[in-house]
């Protein structure tokens, strides 16, 4: 009955022990693989940025001329590069105004309806994304007010740029409470 005991005993230590080699090995694995970093931890580690864009050419030049005055991150000319993607999509509006001459002219084409132009973007769309991954890490949109000016509507684009812009600064940079 002894012996049996002790058989028992030992089969007991070397299970225990196989097992405790296992665990040993698992956590050992897990631990090679990076741990998930939070998208605000990879915005904040980011020092590189490359700017793409589709659309009106209007909050491109705004949000990316922000970037560079803000000189929190680098500007580069090839996503490869980058540590961080920004894009802007501002879909250009069709509003179906025309613009002509009020009478017809022999041989003259008809006129043509208003080209789009920079400022007619009907929403804008500011994501950041991982560069290597493409994941993204924030986002957010704006609707330009509507005019019938040009002028007030390239303003209006302007403005809401801008409030994209400092709606993504403030993530990264939070205002101080008074």
């Amino acid at each position: 009955m002894k012996a049996f005991a002790m058989r028992i005993a030992s089969h007991s230590v070397f299970v225990f022990a196989a097992a405790a080699l296992l665990l040993g090995s698992l956590s050992a694995q897990q631990s090679s693989r990076p741990a998930p970093v939070a998208p605000h931890a990879r915005l904040m580690a980011a020092r590189s940025i490359y700017i793409e864009h589709a659309g009106a050419l209007l909050p491109n030049d705004v949000i990316g001329s922000a970037f560079q005055g803000w000189g929190r991150y680098i500007v580069v000319a090839e996503p490869a590069h980058a540590d961080l993607i920004v894009s802007i999509n501002a879909p250009v509006s069709d509003s179906g105004v025309s613009v002509g001459a009020g009478g017809s002219h022999r041989g003259a084409p008809p006129p043509a309806n208003r080209s789009a132009s920079s400022s007619d973007a009907s929403q804008i769309f500011l994501s950041i994304l991982d560069a290597h991954d493409r994941v993204v890490l924030w986002s957010s949109s704006e609707r330009p007010k509507s005019s019938m000016k040009a002028k007030q509507r390239e303003d209006n684009v302007v403005d809401a740029s801008l409030r994209l812009f400092r709606r993504f600064r403030s993530v990264i940079e939070p205002e101080p409470a008074p």
